[in-house]
């Protein structure tokens, strides 16, 4: 059920983002067009379809026009409806947030006692795209085991695959799943898993 709640600066932008990151990977919304226009009021219903929250029109319009002086998608106005069109559903910003939700969504299923983890090897030349590779998967939500080692406890084989493909330096990542790793109790404790 939709629920009503205050947000915090720059929240609800990156609701919209997630939600049209999500729409764009998951596929199958009326989002997947090369530049989807879709009209604000469906937008608002796609929000509290995919994400589970109501947004108020006012909020969403503003943030809207927030989001255009960005550059990160564009508002035109069409037989007096106004369309929010998206230049590149795979923006970075875009994709940070959609991940970052999809795998919070799995967060709420049942743990299956297995480990996820992403391994990286990114040559010393190019440590930029190391700092740039451990400070994303923190951001959506993976746990730093190591330097270069990044684990999370749900299947996410998918996000990490569109990881590869958009990210600089994502074809450092490695995929390994872990029946069991050293330390899972430390991990259990981050994650709220049961011990």
């Amino acid at each position: 059920m939709a629920k009503m709640k205050k947000f915090k600066k720059g929240e609800i932008a990156k609701i919209i983002l997630a939600t049209i990151g999500i729409g764009a990977i998951l596929g199958g919304t009326v989002l997947i067009t090369p530049n989807f226009p879709i009209i604000i009021g469906s937008f608002i219903k796609l929000i509290k379809e995919i994400k589970g929250i109501k947004l108020p029109k006012l909020k969403v319009k503003r943030t809207l026009k927030l989001l255009e002086k960005r550059k990160i998608l564009n508002l035109v106005i069409k037989n007096s409806e106004v369309y929010i069109e998206v230049e590149d559903a795979w923006n970075i910003e875009i994709l940070k947030y959609s991940i970052q939700s999809l795998l919070a969504m799995r967060k709420k299923l049942k743990w299956q006692g297995k480990w996820f983890l992403v391994i990286f090897d990114v040559p010393e030349e190019q440590r930029n795209k190391r700092y740039y590779l451990r400070k994303f998967l923190k951001e959506i939500g993976f746990y730093q085991y190591q330097q270069s080692v990044y684990v999370f406890p749900y299947e996410c084989e998918k996000e990490i695959i569109l990881i590869k493909k958009i990210i600089e330096g994502g074809k450092y990542l490695s995929y390994i799943v872990a029946e069991k790793v050293e330390y899972e109790d430390k991990l259990k404790t981050y994650f709220h898993l049961p011990i």
